[in-house]
């Protein structure tokens, strides 16, 4: 691994973390964050999601998607589509997102 740092870029490979904090249940907000999920699948650069739920908190959650570029998750959601999806969720909850590229990424190996 080289010790000088890429230079920043807005393309290549996107990862979109968005937090959740529940005003509801967690099977309501999961069934709603999965008809959303959906709906974003079908949508061109997308590459894959990881939702995660807080150990300790159970009204915490976190997705992490992962887009082919920053400019696909972008088409996503404005899509006219994607409003409705958006509403539901910020009538279940509140939260906290960003988009980033990547920079570096290691993945272990199985033995």
């Amino acid at each position: 691994m080289s010790a000088e740092q890429p230079g920043p870029t807005t393309s290549g490979p996107a990862t979109f973390v968005n937090s959740f904090t529940l005003r509801t249940s967690p099977e309501m907000f999961e069934e709603i964050f999965a008809r959303t999920a959906r709906f974003l699948e079908d949508r061109p650069g997308f590459l894959g999601y990881t939702l995660v739920r807080h150990v300790d908190e159970p009204d915490r959650y976190v997705n992490i998607a992962r887009w082919s570029d920053p400019a696909a998750f972008r088409a996503a959601v404005t899509d006219a589509g994607f409003a409705p999806h958006a509403q539901a969720l910020r009538a279940v909850s509140t939260s906290s997102s960003n988009l980033y590229v990547e920079r570096r990424s290691v993945t272990a190996e199985l033995r």
